[in-house]
């Protein structure tokens, strides 16, 4: 079982100082009346009172007085005792954040990265798609040139007819389109 708190002696503490200052207050103002009234034998006795109380009295205050400092320095250790539980708290508080954050941070970097990857795969494959177009482009106009030729030699055509014109849709469709044009031009960053 805990003994009387700290408050508890102190409020002891200052009835029993009260006690004394007021039984000291008392024998003085004696005094001064059996004095005043030429008493000195009550007088005598009264100083006697007096003094035997005002040791006592000054010993009561001056326990107030520590006790008082004493409740002051625990109610200042608590206090730092808190601070300190409070800065413990928001420093890990910070930490789990900084963590979060930071993981946060290299899953949107790998989500990025995965984006980024996606995007340059897309690209390539669309600077292929343009070539293979080209390309395509290209074949039909050397069918077409053999077959302007073979039928001139088979006969279909005058051996004057105009050469055909040459296929140019994948050229115009990349010509009047300045995101194709840009993009057959300019390689993506590694």
């Amino acid at each position: 079982m805990a003994g009387p708190t700290l408050n508890e002696r102190l409020a002891e503490a200052q009835r029993e100082a009260t006690g004394l200052r007021e039984q000291l207050a008392h024998a003085e103002s004696d005094l001064a009346i059996a004095l005043e009234d030429a008493d000195y034998v009550a007088a005598e006795r009264h100083k006697k009172t007096a003094d035997e109380l005002r040791q006592p009295a000054l010993i009561a205050d001056a326990h107030v007085k520590a006790l008082i400092a004493g409740v002051q320095e625990l109610e200042a250790h608590r206090a730092a005792e808190q601070r300190a539980a409070q800065l413990r708290d928001q420093q890990e508080q910070g930490r789990r954040q900084f963590e979060e954050a930071t993981a946060r941070e290299a899953a949107a970097m790998d989500e990025m990265d995965q984006h980024l990857a996606q995007l340059k795969a897309a690209y390539g494959a669309l600077r292929q798609i343009v070539e293979d177009a080209f390309g395509a482009q290209q074949r039909a106009g050397q069918a077409r040139i053999e077959a302007h030729t073979a039928g001139i030699n088979a006969g279909i055509w005058p051996q004057d007819a105009a050469p055909p014109a040459m296929p140019n849709r994948a050229t115009a469709y990349v010509d009047y389109s300045p995101v194709l044009m840009q993009i057959m031009r300019t390689d993506l960053p590694s």
